[in-house]
Order: structure tokens, then sequence, then C-alpha cells
């Protein structure tokens, strides 16, 4: 489904009839929207990517927002700064995240985050449309949720785009096409494995198995095997340096800083990639056999498909090592990550626009008749 807000009220529209729903006309108080006033926005549970058109992507920040814990109006910084504080914060100050599994869970920490990094990249004071991607699985409150926030923060009108939707233009693929494309989103909050068709979302589930999921999973076995307890800063940052899926040609290490669970005193060890992905195993297997299901419950035709257009993988989870590998092991079909996985879905929604724009000239060449 398709949600479209400007300032007048809600229109609900459905994605899965194609060409309709890129029939809808862009009107700003009677007036066209152009181009210039116009960005995709992706709002992760941990990262938000702006993309504007001929641009590219303009923002990319944690989805990330620092205040005064008496005084939750007072915005103390957002973004890196403010995700940089995690852990390290007094009583007086919460870093909060207001992106929880894709969905808005603080609506005013969204709203003022929304607005910064809106301020940032907007070079007029012009109506500004904006398309921002939503999880399928979304419910009619979220996404009224994603319009208000986005209409509170300063947009004229607002566009919610499945976020499958998104990311498949965003890896270049044909939406409208009758084959099926199976879109496999490893986010920070869940990840979410979809097949698409003829321009619509045939097929979705989503498991719990994500990208933090890998992050609480290092946590725990340091704690288990090392007695040493770390934060969520430092565990992503063990993922990303030595994260992997599959055993590696070399065993790489890094020194860790945490504290003693006993004693409670500062300690340092030394972290090996194939701790790392002991510790993930059981997170990595949740994710195929989620992928092995969809596989399971889908449309004959569709999988015959699948096996000819690849499993797309994108998301910051997507970025570990061995993916392509392991898929194709445990399905035999072949899999792909995406070449930007973290902002291909604010790419694609940025697409979304001008690809509203083609169809309308192809197929509605008078867009005063529509509504």
């Amino acid at each position: 489904m398709v949600y479209r807000k400007n300032r007048r009220g809600l229109q609900q529209c459905c994605w899965a009839t194609c060409c309709y729903t890129l029939q809808i006309v862009k009107k700003c108080g009677g007036v066209i929207l152009s181009s210039s006033n116009f960005i995709g926005v992706s709002l992760g549970t941990c990262n938000t990517y702006i993309y504007k058109r001929g641009r590219g992507i303009v923002l990319g920040e944690p989805s990330a927002v620092a205040c005064d814990a008496y005084d939750e109006s007072k915005i103390i910084a957002m973004g890196y700064r403010a995700k940089k504080m995690r852990g390290r914060t007094p009583e007086t100050i919460n870093v909060i995240f207001p992106i929880n599994k894709g969905v808005i869970a603080d609506f005013q920490k969204t709203v003022l985050m929304l607005k910064s990094y809106i301020e940032r990249v907007k070079r007029n004071r012009w109506g500004l449309e904006i398309f921002i991607a939503v999880p399928s699985s979304a419910t009619a409150v979220e996404r009224r949720a994603a319009s208000d926030a986005g209409i509170a923060a300063g947009a004229t009108a607002v566009t919610l785009i499945e976020a499958p939707i998104a990311a498949a233009l965003g890896c270049d693929l044909d939406i409208f096409d009758e084959k099926g494309q199976m879109i496999v989103d490893i986010g920070a909050g869940n990840t979410g494995i979809s097949v698409l068709s003829l321009g619509g979302v045939a097929y979705s589930i989503k498991s719990d198995m994500c990208s933090s999921t890998f992050d609480n999973d290092i946590i725990n076995y340091l704690r288990k095997n090392n007695r040493m307890l770390i934060g969520a800063e430092t565990a992503e940052e063990i993922k990303i340096k030595l994260g992997s899926v599959l055993p590696g040609n070399t065993i790489e290490f890094m020194t860790v800083s945490g504290r003693d669970i006993v004693r409670g005193l500062p300690v340092e060890t030394v972290v090996s990639s194939e701790d790392v992905r002991e510790a993930m195993q059981a997170s990595i297997n949740g994710i195929i056999d989620a992928i092995l299901y969809a596989l399971e419950h889908i449309a004959p035709e569709l999988s015959a498909d699948i096996i000819k257009n690849k499993i797309h993988l994108v998301g910051g989870g997507a970025l570990l090592h061995g993916w392509e590998e392991l898929i194709l092991k445990n399905t035999g079909i072949p899999a792909v990550v995406a070449p930007n996985p973290l902002e291909c879905t604010a790419i694609g929604a940025g697409k979304a626009n001008g690809l509203m724009r083609r169809i309308k000239s192809k197929n509605n060449p008078d867009p005063s008749a529509s509504k």
C-alpha cells in the first residue's frame, strides 16, 4: 500500500496496481512540484538517509537524538554526535533512537530529527515533497505516523513507498516485470524478505534476526566466554571489523576493551574473527531459515523466476562477508549484494519520483484528469 499525505489530508492508494499508483498527480496548492524540491528518505532503525535528485545521497546520519533527561524538548545533539554519546552520558542526558524496526517509536523525536536533517539539505523555502520508505508490515497507524512526521518536519506533501519496492528501484531492478524478484533487507531492527512482481509486493515476511541481533550476540558471547562486559558501540565496531558469515582464509584479531564482570575493573582481551562468527552463528542461521521459509511458501512460478533473477541483499547486515556463498550453498540460488546496500532504499525512493512522472506522461497525458 502507498499512503500519500499533504496538508489537506491523507489519501490511500494501492501500489499493487503499479501504473495507477504512479499516476498520482503531485500538487502543492494547485502547482505541480518541481523535482528540485523533492527528496527520498529512508528512516532506518540505525541510520537515516536522504536522496536528492541530481545530487544523489546528500545525508547519511544515525537515527539518534540526545536530549535533556528532564526536558526532552531540549535537544543536545543529533546524528553521529548523539550516537557517540551512547553509553557515556550522565543521568541528565538521554540518547534516544526514535525509529524501531523501521517504524516511528517516538513521534516528537522523529519530527525534530527529520526537520533538522531536512534543513541541512533543503536549498530553498519553496514547497518540499518527500517520499518516505516504510516496511511492508507497517500498520495503518504506523504509516500515518510517518506521513504526519513528514508534514510536521516541514514537507508540503508526503508519499509513502514500501521499503522493498524502494530497495528494488535502488538496485536498478524493473519493478514492473511480471517475473518475481526477491529482496532480502538485513536491517538493524529486523530482516525483511519480500518477493516483488508487477510493481507490487507478492509475498513478504520478516525475521527478528538482524544486524542489531549480531551486536547482542557478540556482547553475550564475550560475557559468557571472556567474563567481560562491552557496550553496544564496541560490539558494533567488532562486527564491522571482524564480522563474517563464513570462515575466512585468514583469521583476523582485534584488541577489545571492556569491564571484568567479576572484579568490575577495566580489562582488555583479544577477539578473533572466528569468535565473532561463532557468536553470530545462531542469528545467521535464523536469517537463512527465514529465506528458506519464504522460498517454500511462494508460488512455484515465482520460485522459478527467482532462480534466474537471483536474491538481492540490501541493508547494513548485507555488508558482512560471505552472504552470497552461504545463500547459494543453502538454497541453490545465486545471491548478490547491492552495490550500495545501506543507501539503496533512499535512492529508490528518489527514483520513484522520476518514475511517476515518466509513467504519467506515457499513460496519463492529462495529469489534471487524475485525482
